[in-house]
């Protein structure tokens, strides 16, 4: 995370650890691999089951071409300002998807939401990773194409095989349990692998995350540039750039409505790896130039996987089933009479980024039990990877319409709802205002006026597309189908965020109701950098934002963060030794050290100090000195020195005041 080291006025910034970028320094060995490892995380965003296989699906189902086009649009209006608000806001709490929201405790059931919507779309794709592994076992010991996906008819060219890539996964990996058991069974071993082997590679989380992806991008890479070298069909690209008729369906609301989830889950906001990344895998990185690569790396390889499985399908017809992609790998390689390593190839490219997939949309989840559970977390981890298998099975035996209403009706209203909440509680509840000081924080650099405005502008685009597919949805509705699953989700949603703002509201510790709702709605005390001496940087940088806003007020003396922590007594009697402090924090960039003590052999401890929250209220009315700090939220340490611990405040803030005599002070948040 950005640490300011100069004043408020400089705002320029620097990283306290892991890729040392110091003018005075240079790029070293370590600094250069974990820049590269960074760079290989977002290139791995990027491939995704979201954009190599959903991707292309729905570029089949309302015309590749203008899905394309509709699809850029929306990554570069709404994906690419989410994208940098969730960065900016992970990068500076350090924090998961749901502990963010103590920026605005009543919205925190949207981190919860973010962590249910990441639990989904992992069993559905551990659902396709267990599929693609399946055929590439199956296809490895045996022939190709396979005995059980053979129905051999005479015609006058001779024989030829009747039984369509759809019609052999559904007599074999897909069929009913009473049809086939054994391959169900087989089935539920490859899933029990997936969900209990594949989440070690998160055994250290974002370090290990880091590693796991910087090896498996590139494997997806090599993999695809082999495939596409010897199969890859020209002509079937011109085709397909020189049709208009495609172009008819960019009039209907679900070509932009399919864009704008496809846009979502392909930059990962609609899971919260973004948010958890931010302080983890990102902390080091500018989150401008990470917004940028994200939303880059996400247009480039999306066209690309789309030209990908459009020239080695050839020219047949595409299915645009939920295994699209599977159905195409292995009639394309039928109908070409290829050998069997080219359809293991391609199989072995969808379950390579069916890992890399399940490892970004757990990670998230298991960040969160981590900061629950402490040294336990694996442990809870394991329960959720049983609880997992179990429903992945579950939605494995109903087949696929089970699968196909979570993919088309579930998972696009939870990342409309959760994507525009999030940029309304940020942008307008937390204030613009502050959201832009923030950023500043962390780049150095004042934000442009451009971004506010497409904060304002994302809510109405993201709820106006969904309204107009709702409409067309309802309107071409019949008593054959079924909307449960809209009904469902709405009631999922409106529970858990009633029930969330409910304990949120509960733990605020204020007079009546009234205060309690108002007090749920601005930022608790331990939203913020967690370092120390960041978080002293950005309380000071925001309030001198604050006054300067104001309006000038020629009768009050502007008050810093120091004035505030100390009484004037004492700083004068601690200058000295304050600057020679000062000293060596300007020299050493690693401002969490436990072994950093302050000195405080001579300060006299007359006056109580003071702690307020970050914000200052910006009314002119003057008030006495000694109360000009002083609300309901102030804590101040009152006991004497030496004896009990104790200063419990609003929020749960907690200032441990041990023996001063042993020259140590901790503050625990």
């Amino acid at each position: 995370m950005a640490v300011v080291t100069k004043p408020c006025s400089d705002l320029h910034c620097i990283r306290n650890r892991g890729c040392s970028r110091s003018t005075q320094h240079g790029w070293t060995v370590k600094s250069t691999c974990d820049c590269i490892k960074t760079q290989l995380s977002t290139i791995a965003i990027s491939l995704t089951l979201f954009n190599t296989v959903r991707l292309p699906r729905e570029a089949f189902k309302h015309g590749a071409v203008p899905y394309l086009v509709v699809y850029s649009f929306w990554l570069l209006v709404v994906s690419l300002p989410t994208t940098l608000l969730q960065l900016a806001m992970g990068q500076l709490s350090q924090q998961d998807p749901v502990g963010v929201w103590r920026a605005v405790p009543i919205l925190r059931g949207i981190g919860h939401l973010r962590i249910l919507t990441s639990f989904i779309c992992c069993m559905l794709n551990v659902m396709y990773v267990a599929l693609s592994l399946a055929f590439l076992i199956w296809i490895g010991k045996d022939t190709f194409p396979l005995k059980d996906c053979t129905k051999l008819h005479i015609t006058p060219h001779g024989y030829e095989n009747k039984m369509s890539a759809a019609e052999c996964f559904n007599t074999t990996f897909l069929a009913p349990f009473t049809d086939n058991p054994q391959y169900l069974g087989v089935m539920t071993v490859i899933i029990f692998i997936l969900w209990f082997f594949v989440p070690i590679f998160l055994y250290r989380l974002h370090k290990s995350l880091r590693i796991s992806l910087a090896v498996m991008a590139p494997i997806v890479v090599i993999m695809t540039v082999i495939l596409c070298t010897f199969l890859s069909n020209s002509e079937s690209l011109r085709a397909m750039f020189e049709s208009c008729e495609k172009w008819m369906p960019i009039s209907q609301p679900y070509i932009w409505h399919s864009a704008l989830i496809q846009a979502l889950l392909s930059t990962q906001i609609v899971g919260g790896y973004l948010i958890s990344g931010g302080g983890t895998v990102y902390n080091h990185s500018d989150v401008r130039w990470v917004s940028t690569s994200v939303i880059l790396t996400n247009l480039i390889s999306g066209w690309l996987w789309v030209l990908v499985w459009e020239s080695i399908g050839g020219d047949d017809k595409k299915d645009t089933s939920f295994i699209a992609i599977l159905v195409l790998i292995y009639q394309s390689n039928v109908s070409g009479r290829r050998t069997k390593e080219w359809p293991m190839i391609a199989y072995g490219i969808v379950t390579v980024s069916g890992i890399i997939t399940m490892l970004t949309l757990l990670f998230p989840v298991y960040d969160k039990i981590h900061r629950m559970a402490g040294g336990n977390w694996r442990l809870f981890a394991t329960a959720s990877s049983a609880v997992g298998t179990a429903v992945t099975v579950a939605i494995l035996a109903k087949g696929l319409e089970v699968a196909t209403i979570l993919d088309d009706l579930v998972i696009p209203i939870l990342a409309v709802f959760t994507s525009a909440v999030e940029v309304v509680g940020f942008v307008f509840i937390y204030g613009w205002f502050y959201l832009a000081v923030d950023i500043e924080f962390l780049t150095g650099i004042k934000l442009p006026c451009i971004w506010i405005g497409t904060w304002w502008l994302t809510p109405i685009l993201l709820l106006g597309t969904t309204g107009w597919w709702l409409r067309g949805v309802l309107r071409n509705w019949s008593y054959t189908q079924t909307l449960w699953p809209l009904l469902g989700v709405f009631i999922a949603i409106l529970f858990i965020m009633i029930v969330m703002a409910a304990i949120a509201v509960a733990k605020e510790e204020q007079y009546n109701f009234v205060t309690k709702v108002a007090s749920a709605f601005s930022p608790s005390r331990l939203w913020g950098p967690e370092e120390p001496m960041a978080r002293y940087v950005w309380m000071s940088q925001r309030y001198s934002c604050e006054v300067t806003s104001s309006d000038n007020d020629n009768s009050s003396e502007p008050v810093n963060y120091s004035q505030i922590i100390f009484s004037k007594d004492n700083e004068k009697i601690h200058n000295d030794n304050w600057l020679k402090s000062n000293s060596i924090y300007q020299r050493n960039y690693n401002l969490y050290n436990k072994n950093v003590y302050l000195n405080t052999k001579d300060v006299e401890y007359n006056n109580p100090p003071i702690y307020t929250t970050y914000s200052v209220p910006r009314g002119k009315k003057k008030k006495r000195e000694e109360e000009k700090f002083r609300s309901p939220n102030v804590c101040i340490a009152k006991n004497e020195i030496g004896g009990p611990i104790g200063c419990n405040c609003n929020r749960h803030f907690t200032l441990n005041v041990p023996d001063l005599k042993k020259n140590e002070v901790t503050t625990s948040l």
